[in-house]
């Protein structure tokens, strides 16, 4: 691997703007099922390829507070360099790589992912790194924004950060298939947390997937249903009418309707409205 000369200096500014940056994100967010990767394992997700292949590419990560863009930032000379995330933390971490780092290209961008990409980021990046919410309903989520954002007329990759139990990695490879998505390689127990993921394990494996002409999302509007852990693992979620009623259901086996098919196939019994209908989640949309 050919890093510039001078690499020793640069990790070593890595390692004291990781301190600094470590004290404004703090704690995790486990409502945004946040688990904080080590630095070592931040700093190894940033050299999963050589530094050089980034510069002057547009590189955007859908959830940074594992902050792997400081490493890429200082490593190399990406045209573009994008954060989007919702954590009220992240404007002031990117403000300060920004302007005490001296990492010009990068810039924060406010977006839920549950909500359709914004347009001006779609067909754009080359490289998207990627780490959802541990449920089935985050994978596809975060895959499909993925896949938005890349460039289809470039070699784009997804680096995918992710834990799934061995008996559901045909959920992964179903959405690949139907995604027209490739896995180039998988390395096992490649992230290493500070903190247990939602399965009592310390690590996580990261995928990197290429991205194919004919690539496609499968979610490509809003989303409206659980994504987090805590909920996609309830056994008893409320939904809302999006209508004016406004009127509350539960879902689930214990609930009024089993299931949420079951609740958009009879509708809303006081307007008829047949969905979708706004899961009532704890982080609310923007």
């Amino acid at each position: 691997m050919s890093i510039n000369p001078g690499k020793d200096e640069l990790f070593e500014k890595i390692d004291k703007a990781f301190l600094e940056l470590n004290e404004l994100r703090g704690t995790p967010n486990k409502e945004l099922d946040q688990y904080f990767v080590t630095k070592s394992s931040s700093l190894e997700r940033a050299l999963v390829i050589n530094p050089d292949e980034y510069n002057g590419k547009r590189i955007i990560f859908l959830g940074d507070m594992d902050l792997t863009s400081l490493p890429i930032g200082v490593l190399s000379k990406p045209k573009d360099l994008a954060v989007l995330d919702i954590d009220k933390r992240i404007p002031e971490i990117v403000f300060n790589m920004k302007v005490k780092q001296k990492i010009r290209s990068i810039r924060y961008v406010n977006h839920d992912i549950r909500i359709r990409m914004i347009i001006i980021l779609k067909d754009q990046f080359d490289y998207i790194f990627l780490e959802p919410p541990m449920t089935e309903e985050g994978l596809e989520i975060g895959l499909t924004r993925a896949v938005q954002c890349a460039n289809k007329n470039t070699s784009s990759k997804i680096f995918l950060s992710f834990d799934i139990q061995d008996e559901r990695m045909c959920i992964l490879e179903k959405l690949i298939e139907k995604m027209n998505l490739e896995i180039e390689e998988k390395k096992t127990d490649f992230n290493t947390y500070e903190h247990d993921t939602p399965l009592n394990k310390s690590v996580s494996d990261m995928y990197i997937i290429k991205v194919k002409a004919n690539s496609k999302e499968t979610i490509p509007n809003h989303y409206y249903g659980p994504m987090y852990y805590r909920e996609s693992n309830s056994k008893l979620q409320t939904y809302s009418c999006k209508t004016i009623c406004g009127e509350v259901f539960t879902v689930g086996s214990e609930g009024g309707f089993n299931t949420i098919e079951e609740l958009e196939r009879k509708g809303c019994p006081k307007c008829d409205h047949r969905g979708p209908f706004l899961y009532n989640s704890s982080i609310k949309l923007e």
